[in-house]
């Protein structure tokens, strides 16, 4: 048997990451983006305050807090139960399930594993990994 279909070896941080973009963008159907480039998708039960910036393509999980000023960035997927504080901006990264990201924080192309703390003002750039209860305290850079 020859599978036709998409297929990705999510083996690295780059085809990770590469995997998530191609759905964002349609180049493989899965729900919720079943062809729905450009779009944030803001599950019913997150919670976006007045003020938020929420720019698409991304994903918002089912208890995500965004709190008024942070900003969501295009390609950004905000795991189950994750916390992003005021002024903190999110581009191009995916938080796994109950992660926090403190006020006026940077992160930039990251991953950040379950329950991860990124603190106050921190800055996260691309390519950065954070294990599971891994701990950025405030004002560090990675």
């Amino acid at each position: 048997y020859i599978y036709r279909g998409y297929w990705i070896d999510i083996g690295t941080r780059q085809k990770y990451m590469q995997v998530h973009r191609d759905i964002m963008d349609g180049r493989y159907l899965a729900p919720p983006f079943s062809g729905a480039a450009a779009m944030a998708w803001v599950s019913p039960g997150a919670k976006v305050e007045d003020g938020a910036i929420i720019e698409g393509p991304c994903f918002l999980d089912e208890g995500a807090t965004i709190k008024a000023g942070a900003r969501i960035g295009p390609y950004s997927v905000i795991g189950h139960h994750c916390h992003v504080d005021e002024r903190a901006e999110i581009d191009g990264s995916i938080l796994w399930p109950n992660s926090r990201v403190g006020a006026d924080a940077r992160l930039s192309g990251a991953i950040l594993g379950r329950h991860c703390h990124a603190g106050r003002s921190v800055t996260i750039g691309d390519g950065a990994v954070l294990g599971d209860k891994s701990v950025i305290t405030d004002y560090s850079t990675t």
